[in-house]
């Protein structure tokens, strides 16, 4: 089972029909729209996670509906509420954090939250992560309310990713940025086959994936970056998923990558006649 955002705020939950990714016909043949909180907006939705307790975190950049104004904002849906429309559970605005992105140009609107991963805390424990906010090894404990683990959320501008601790009451904890050493991010997740963060970025970094770890001294760096196969296409590719160790076949687990519309070819959409590619990454 995969899950997938189309960034016209869209949620699609996909499983496999003869071989290819389709919708999940019992969850929704046509995928669920997704709204602010309060049932408002149209959230530019680019990436998503599932978080510790099986929800949907979404990223938004903008709302379509006023493009020219930044609202960086990750959002919570519980994928088993009823209806064709979703509202968040919870949402948690980061926009004032990126004065940046407000210049009145839709251009740079369209430069904030691209990708989110879910970075659970027993991998930072175990990986002696030190928290920038005391300069002393991660203690979950510090932070009560934020659940089981942490949100790295990439920013396109600049290829940074944000740490923050997603509280139930929604508040937020912020700490603070990483640089992935890329000059932009599309996408983030967490790959536990490889005990990695994985950054993601297009044709802007020539088809990146930056993997990163803990160093000796506790900060979260690149470790090694891979290219993408050479028979795919060098454009828009802004999704990346790798499927857990447990769906290995000889030696091999698939990987997934989404397109966000394949430029230069004709059309402006994908003209290669699907949106989503498949290969496979070692086990």
């Amino acid at each position: 089972m995969l899950w997938a955002a189309k960034n016209k705020n869209w949620l699609y939950k996909l499983v496999k029909t003869n071989g290819k990714w389709a919708p999940d016909p019992s969850w929704s043949a046509t995928g669920k729209q997704i709204r602010f909180a309060g049932g408002l907006g149209q959230p530019d939705s680019e990436g998503l996670t599932v978080g510790g307790n099986g929800h949907i975190y979404v990223t938004s950049e903008r709302d379509n509906a006023n493009n020219t104004v930044p609202k960086d904002t990750i959002m919570e849906f519980d994928p088993a509420a009823t209806g064709s429309t979703l509202t968040p559970v919870h949402q948690w605005d980061m926009t004032s954090q990126f004065p940046q992105l407000n210049t009145g140009s839709k251009d740079d609107a369209n430069l904030g939250f691209e990708g989110v991963g879910y970075v659970p805390d027993s991998w930072l424990t175990a990986n002696g992560w030190v928290d920038p906010l005391t300069g002393a090894a991660y203690n979950r404990a510090n932070y009560p309310l934020h659940g089981s683990g942490l949100y790295f959320a990439g920013l396109e501008w600049d290829g940074t990713l944000h740490v923050y601790g997603l509280n139930s009451d929604g508040t937020f904890t912020t700490f603070g940025t990483i640089s992935t050493g890329k000059a932009s991010v599309m996408d983030v997740m967490f790959d536990a086959g490889t005990q990695r963060i994985v950054a993601t970025c297009d044709n802007t970094c020539g088809e990146t994936h930056t993997f990163m770890k803990v160093n000796a001294s506790g900060t979260i760096v690149p470790d090694v970056t891979y290219t993408n196969p050479a028979v795919m296409p060098i454009d828009n590719l802004e999704g990346f998923a790798i499927a857990p160790t447990s769906t290995c076949v000889n030696g091999l687990r698939e990987a997934v990558w989404t397109d966000d519309g394949i430029y230069g070819f004709g059309s402006g959409t994908s003209s290669y006649g699907h949106a989503l590619y498949s290969g496979t990454f070692p086990c």
